[in-house]
């Protein structure tokens, strides 16, 4: 499953079809084109602070 993706390969595996290796990528997957729904906040998360990226990483981590 994917709890021993990590273990064995060290990829995270995120998004539904496995495509991004850790949280950023899968957030900035949502970045590719501008009439992606979630486009506005990808490129609000490429912008912020590395300190804020990482704050947001650690939330997603925690739920």
């Amino acid at each position: 499953g994917r709890g021993l993706s990590y273990v064995n390969t060290g990829a995270e595996d995120r998004l539904h079809d496995c495509r991004a290796r850790n949280e950023v990528e899968a957030i900035m997957w949502h970045c590719y084109s501008k009439k992606s729904h979630a486009y506005h906040a990808a490129m609000n998360f490429y912008k912020a602070s590395k300190s804020d990226r990482d704050a947001v990483v650690k939330f997603l981590r925690s739920i």
